[in-house]
């Protein structure tokens, strides 16, 4: 399997972790690696979406949403190519570390035929974007005040 993953602790309720990160619409506020996404966190929909890692051209695709897992998980796969030949599961994991602390697992698995190539060509510029969209997650969400948590989306 090829795989790409990072992590980050972030200082607040994994409820409140997860309220942003599922929150699609306010994405543009805080997400300088997916500045536009458009659908909804809800199995089976398809997200369109703007990937731009740092210092790179951006990446326009579509994903289906394959897991939503309220506090726990979020996973979309795109596939950028005929999907045998090239599928990309993209996954949040949720773990809460007490009652304000949360360590935030995102990463992508590559599959198909020519998944070894994608990994090659893609491992530096994904890692690079996820570690970039960890941490201007960890600063949204850490200097949010607690009165704003519900309203997200009407900024």
């Amino acid at each position: 399997m090829y795989e790409v993953k990072t992590s980050v602790d972030i200082n607040a309720p994994c409820a409140e972790v997860w309220r942003v990160l599922t929150d699609l619409g306010a994405y543009r506020l805080w997400n300088p690696t997916v500045p536009w996404i458009s659908g909804q966190a809800e199995e089976g929909r398809t997200l369109r979406m703007v990937f731009r890692s740092p210092g790179a051209l951006p990446v326009y695709f579509h994903a289906r949403v394959s897991v939503v897992t309220p506090n726990r998980e979020f996973r979309w796969t795109g596939k950028v190519i005929v999907p045998p030949l090239f599928i990309g599961d993209h996954y949040f994991v949720l773990k809460p570390m007490g009652a304000n602390r949360v360590s935030l697992v995102q990463g992508e698995t590559f599959a198909g035929a020519l998944a070894p190539v994608m990994f090659r060509l893609l491992q530096d510029y994904n890692r690079s974007g996820f570690v970039a969209m960890n941490e201007a997650l960890k600063v949204y969400v850490e200097s949010r005040p607690p009165e704003t948590a519900d309203r997200t989306s009407d900024r």
